[in-house]
């Protein structure tokens, strides 16, 4: 810029002597100095903008956790999963089990056997009762099965052919016909030995209550053919029933949803525990919103326990709901297969949940339990059946703030040419705002040298630098705040830039109200701001 000055002022004198060359005899030119000092002032705006609420959060908000409400209101948002079960990873079903079955001496002792002929055939009936055991309140009324089988396995030691019916009225196939299984004892040696495999998908299966148990009853026709030979003790006839690795299409019955909606867990909430000085933020009206999706045909009770919050200090808050178990809706067995929505919300109104939240938690440790609703009864359930529990926390802007501060220190260097001070007088800049938004702005810039010793400050005290808002008993903008900052650099104040290498900002922030009230931020909030700059220049023609 120095170099400019000084060929200007060289143009400007050489024209002046071209002017005047044809008359010099009027001029007593030798006796001009060559020495010229000007004192320019220059003014000019450098920055006029204006930034809404809405505008400030689209530029920071990358994650897309912010939204704002009908009414403008702007709040932060989060969602997480906290319950997503499929009925067919829960074990409703024992794998397997099995029953069985003798008939032996007590053949020989029987009078119709007694009273015989050879070629005669005996009938010899038993019934036996398979029991599923369930856990909980489940009930068990009917089942289809997906998968599994029934393996029968059949041993005779008697000396006698004859034929085995098993059956059960309890047991029918996709056409819903009783399951009837006859085998054919084609040995008298006493070796016979046979195994059959059932395939149990498409079966349906009934069962009646009996005390805390369900069961379903297979019958056994044992009909031996007299051959003439005696019953020997120890002689039988085995029969082993086995239900294997059951899967199952739809149950039907009281099906307990513990067995099924049982959680539990920790919510780790990292901001509080980066950013300590948010401790100092209160929140007027968190809100956790709860959705559900249930296509289990299981009207249930949800019980939300053990919710704690706890604070990196290690104070503790639990949850209090003002009314609670939660009902969850479900469909009914005219919507088997479609889903059912609920919506649970926990705030203010329903809760004490402002309070977890004022602590600043770190974590949020939490228990979810399906319980029976006494008054609905009748479930089903399908393979294809889910249930999900979705979180919203939704932190509406409504808040207060105190003894928030911000410090930072950046590298600071003019470069080798400096100021130059011998031209450079005075500098002025100015800030001019008007605020919308109900915060508080205190900032102070420290001058540093490289052993970080304090040379400077920007401002001269310790003033507001952006005044907060005016807003009413409810938070809301009742008229915006007006005021202008100047930073005057003199020349011994540039001098000293020279030696800057440093800058240390502090900032703190404070909502309107001294941080004693809640306050809202809207979207259409602005902050208007301009920046001008005032400068004194000293030219002289002898130092360019």
């Amino acid at each position: 810029m120095r170099k400019i000055l000084k060929n200007s002022v060289k143009f400007l004198m050489a024209g002046g002597l071209l002017l005047t060359s044809c008359h010099k005899e009027y001029f007593q030119l030798d006796r001009l100095s060559d020495e010229m000092e000007i004192s320019p002032d220059v003014v000019a705006p450098l920055v006029h903008g204006s930034m809404s609420m809405g505008d400030i959060v689209a530029r920071f908000d990358s994650t897309g956790y912010v939204g704002e409400f009908d009414d403008g209101l702007i709040y932060l948002t989060y969602a997480d999963t906290l319950v997503d079960v499929m009925v067919d990873t829960v074990d409703l079903l024992i794998d397997e089990f099995y029953q069985e079955v003798y008939f032996d001496l007590e053949i020989g002792d029987n009078p119709i056997y007694i009273s015989s002929n050879i070629g005669d055939t005996l009938h010899f009936r038993k019934s036996k009762f398979y029991g599923f055991s369930v856990d909980g309140d489940t009930r068990i009324d009917s089942i289809i099965f997906k998968e599994g089988e029934v393996m029968t396995e059949i041993q005779s030691t008697f000396l006698h052919g004859g034929i085995l019916t098993i059956s059960s009225d309890y047991l029918r196939n996709e056409n819903r016909n009783s399951y009837s299984n006859t085998i054919t004892i084609n040995e008298s040696d006493g070796s016979f030995s046979w195994t059959d495999h059932l395939d149990l998908d498409g079966y349906y299966l009934a069962t009646d209550k009996s005390g805390d148990s369900v069961v379903f009853r297979m019958d056994y026709d044992l009909a031996l053919i007299n051959s003439g030979s005696p019953i020997n003790p120890g002689d039988h006839c085995e029969i082993n029933s086995n239900f294997l690795d059951l899967g199952f299409y739809s149950i039907y019955g009281v099906i307990d949803p513990g067995q099924i909606v049982s959680e539990s867990g920790v919510l780790d909430i990292p901001i509080y525990a980066d950013v300590p000085e948010l401790s100092h933020l209160k929140l007027a009206d968190p809100r956790i919103n709860i959705f559900t999706e249930n296509s289990l045909g299981l009207p249930f009770e949800l019980e939300l326990d053990s919710v704690i919050a706890t604070a990196v200090d290690g104070t503790t808050a639990t949850l209090v709901l003002n009314e609670h178990p939660f009902k969850i809706p479900a469909p009914d067995i005219a919507h088997v297969g479609e889903t059912a929505y609920g919506e649970i919300n926990i705030n203010n109104q329903t809760s004490n949940f402002q309070e977890l939240l004022n602590i600043a938690p770190s974590t949020l440790s939490y228990r979810v339990e399906g319980g029976l609703d006494q008054e609905y009864l009748d479930h089903f359930v399908l393979d294809t059946s889910r249930f999900m529990v979705e979180a919203e926390f939704m932190l509406p802007l409504d808040l207060s703030f105190s003894e928030y501060a911000l410090m930072d220190t950046l590298e600071f260097e003019l470069g080798e040419e400096g100021i130059d001070t011998a031209i450079i007088k005075d500098v002025v800049i100015s800030v001019s705002t008007i605020n919308e938004l109900p915060m508080e702005l205190g900032l102070q810039v420290y001058m540093l040298d490289e052993s970080f010793v304090v040379l400077d400050s920007v401002f001269d005290d310790d003033a507001v630098f952006l005044p907060s808002s005016e807003v009413d008993s409810e938070g809301k903008l009742l008229s915006a705040s007006e005021n202008n900052n100047s930073i005057n650099f003199h020349t011994e104040r540039l001098g000293s830039l020279e030696e800057v290498r440093f800058l240390k900002i502090e900032a703190t922030l404070l909502t309107s109200g001294s941080g004693n009230q809640f306050v809202k931020f809207y979207s259409d909030y602005s902050l208007d701001f301009e920046i001008s700059v005032y400068a004194n220049f000293r030219i002289n023609t002898r130092e360019l």
